[in-house]
């Protein structure tokens, strides 16, 4: 299927069958198309269509059209010709005689038939000598202005009466001679060729051959008729040669010229300061018709079907579609751009072109709502649109108060925006925008939103969340950010939990993991209790294998995004009894250590600060803490390389140690420490990162160090210190070079008085 039969792109698209009629104008149609061909007058009969940009008139044409074609016998010949088509090249006169006749030829294969096809052509042809000499001549004007300065220049020189004559002579022959440079061999070639072909037509006269085009047309038992349609689009000197071509040379009877414009561009147009072009029109035009404005409701009701059937083409959308939100949206401002059926047709062929793109795996990428919206400023307010989508950070920052000092620029700015409409739709665009972004509506008068919309607004994949606005703008998956497909598949997940550890590890393979969870945490409450056991047995799987380093102090890591949905979705479970057995089950069958590490520590705080909202009670507490250190026990016996190059290893030590038995974990720590290699990998877990940048620096300087003091919470510093104070470091890998110099700077500034503080 082609990409235009799917769409419907076009810019001006007219319906082609009585069986498309939406409107109610088939009847219209029907009763035009049998006047036409019932017309048997002995003069030729004109019908005008009147009617605006997208008023109609073309589908109107075209089911009368249709409906001629369904007469069975003494069916009309009929002949479209667009005079704006020829009138860059100056044959319409030629052109339309070629076209009639080339018409007449194919559909009427009698002798009149084709009697009347080679009459008409030789009428044609008569005519289009005249047009051609004139139109030459007329090219040529300027050269023979010339021509005649210099020649009347020269007959001032002489009062004799043969220079006077001479010059008379010579300016014709030039005259000839300038039409020849100007046009060239075709314009000598068309007065010829035309010349020779009425001189083998035995000379006839002009009259000589309307007579006979007369007779033969009268002898025809159905009309002749001629449609010509977007004479809006001529100029004032074309328009007046085709009215001069129906009325003065096309004056025969059983024929019906069907003509369709915009009536007050024509008019205007035909005004000449002498006669009104609305005077000339009604000599020329026996029956006007004035399409009237389409109906609204049954404008809005094809509007409607048309989205519809856009939205019914993905599930997802049909699902997410707000129909209370989309009725406020179109009553409120949209039904102000939809006022003819153009109008309908190019925003709704757009439209279903950019919602495929926007089709996601498993679940519609944005609202269709908001897709819906901002379609229509994209195609009606094109200038709004684009200066959207440059001010992604003005329309996606929730509440006034984080402008600060800014707010009166703020206004300015959107204010500034909507005076980028059309002159007689800024209430309307002001309503869309307000609706669009509650994120600014305090700047059009509305009121302000707190944080907690802002998680719907991601959920419902609304434009005014940040990681839905780009995807509005590119109509695909920005780099780095979460599809819906990928949320949607998130949820459903939730009921597997290998399904969904493996899924998240997939989209840190993608590189978009801290935004995932980020995403999904507004989902927590999506999430079915009936699912909190694969749930978070899925998210503690997870917790040890992804990135913990936080970036600065408001950017938190995937890590602590992990934590946040797991303590998210337990606090959903009321009874603490319930909760804490659950989260005790999904341990005891997980691998992973540091999310429950992580939310014991929490209620270790909660505690010393008498916090009531505590996540568990004081026995599932203690379960998860000794179940806690049964995993480091067995891990320190049967995997202790793995123990020791874990991630949150030297956080593990401390639990360790006071949790569990202290003497356990010392000597384990000594064993692991009696190879170099083992001292090595010690010192990496041990090495801090400080960050500087000094004033006038673009650069941020990072700084690697030991405390030794915390190694001295646990080891001797002398049992290190004896296996790495003479290694040749050039066969150490980075890391390892790193940790050793770390190592030793620290020893060096202790001998020197520094402490671990300085």
């Amino acid at each position: 299927m082609e990409l235009n039969d799917l769409h419907g792109f076009a810019s001006d698209r007219p319906i082609t069958k009585v069986e498309d009629d939406l409107l109610g104008r088939s009847g219209f149609s029907a009763d035009l198309a049998n006047a036409m061909a019932s017309w048997h007058g002995n003069d030729s009969l004109v019908v005008a269509l009147h009617g605006d940009w997208g008023s109609g008139k073309s589908s109107i044409k075209n089911m009368a059209l249709s409906r001629l074609e369904l007469i069975a016998g003494n069916r009309p010949d009929v002949i479209e010709f667009s005079p704006w088509e020829w009138a860059a090249q100056e044959k319409i006169t030629a052109s339309f005689f070629q076209e009639i006749s080339k018409s007449v030829g194919r559909t009427d294969k009698s002798e009149l038939g084709k009697k009347l096809a080679a009459t008409l052509k030789k009428y044609g042809r008569y005519l289009n000598t005249g047009e051609s000499v004139v139109t030459g001549l007329s090219a040529a004007l300027p050269t023979l202005f010339v021509l005649a300065t210099l020649i009347g220049v020269g007959g001032n020189f002489s009062n004799e009466a043969w220079v006077s004559n001479a010059s008379t002579f010579l300016l014709f022959v030039l005259g000839g001679w300038a039409a020849a440079l100007k046009w060239g061999n075709g314009f000598l070639k068309n007065i010829t060729g035309n010349a020779e072909a009425t001189a083998k037509e035995k000379e006839q006269s002009l009259r000589d051959i309307r007579k006979e085009l007369t007779e033969l047309l009268i002898r025809r038992k159905a009309p002749l008729i001629v449609v010509m349609d977007d004479l809006d689009r001529l100029t004032s000197s074309q328009l007046r040669m085709v009215f001069q071509l129906i009325k003065a040379n096309l004056e025969f009877p059983n024929v019906v010229f069907l003509l369709l414009f915009q009536r007050n561009l024509v008019e205007d147009k035909m005004n000449d300061g002498v006669q009104l072009g609305r005077d000339y029109l009604e000599k020329i035009i026996q029956v006007p018709f004035d399409i009237p404005r389409i109906e609204t409701t049954r404008l809005h009701s094809l509007l409607f079907s048309k989205l519809d059937s856009i939205i019914e083409q993905d599930k997802s959308a049909a699902s997410m579609f707000d129909s209370g939100r989309w009725g406020n949206f179109f009553h409120s401002s949209l039904k102000a751009y939809f006022d003819n059926l153009r109008s309908v047709y190019r925003y709704t062929s757009t439209l279903s072109f950019h919602f495929t793109l926007l089709k996601g795996q498993s679940a519609f990428e944005v609202n269709p709502v908001d897709l819906i919206v901002i379609e229509c400023l994209r195609v009606f307010e094109p200038d709004v649109y684009k200066e959207i989508a440059r001010a992604k950070e003005i329309f996606t920052r929730n509440g006034s108060d984080r402008y600060g000092n800014n707010k009166e620029s703020i206004e300015s700015l959107v204010n500034a925006i909507l005076d980028k409409s059309s002159p007689d739709k800024r209430e309307s665009v002001k309503n869309i925008v307000k609706q669009l972004f509650p994120t600014i509506e305090w700047v059009l008068g509305g009121m302000q939103y707190t944080g907690t919309f802002v998680s719907t607004w991601l959920i419902d994949m609304r434009i005014c969340h940040p990681s839905n606005f780009d995807k509005y703008f590119q109509f695909s998956i920005p780099t780095g950010e979460l599809s819906n497909s990928d949320l949607q598949e998130m949820l459903k997940l939730t009921a597997d939990s290998d399904g969904f550890s493996s899924f998240i590890l997939y989209l840190k393979e993608r590189g978009i993991i801290k935004n995932a969870l980020s995403q999904f945490e507004s989902f927590t409450d999506k999430i079915p209790l009936e699912n909190g056991k694969d749930y978070i047995k899925g998210i503690l799987d997870i917790g040890d294998q992804v990135d913990h380093e936080s970036i600065g102090f408001t950017v938190s890591s995937s890590y602590i995004h992990a934590v946040r949905l797991a303590v998210w979705f337990l606090r959903r479970i009321n009874d603490l009894e319930e909760r804490g057995a659950l989260l005790l089950e999904c341990f005891k069958a997980s691998n992973g250590l540091s999310i429950v590490e992580h939310i014991l520590l929490g209620d270790e705080e909660r505690i010393k600060k008498s916090d009531p909202d505590l996540i568990l009670r004081d026995k599932e507490f203690e379960l998860l803490k000794t179940e806690f250190i049964r995993k480091l026990d067995e891990m320190s016996v049967n995997s202790p390389n793995e123990l020791l190059c874990h991630e949150h290893f030297v956080s593990f030590l401390y639990r360790w140690k006071r949790w569990g038995d202290e003497g356990k974990v010392i000597d384990w720590l000594k064993r692991q420490v009696q190879t170099t290699e083992g001292c090595i990998t010690l010192l990496k877990k041990f090495v801090d990162k400080s960050s500087s940048q000094a004033m006038g620096e673009y650069v941020v300087r990072i700084t690697k160090y030991i405390k030794l003091e915390n190694i001295e919470n646990f080891l001797d510093l002398a049992l290190i210190q004896d296996k790495v104070c003479d290694l040749d470091e050039a066969k150490l890998d980075s890391e390892a070079q790193e940790a050793v110099k770390a190592f030793q700077v620290a020893l060096k500034k202790r001998e020197q008085g520094a402490t671990d503080d300085l």
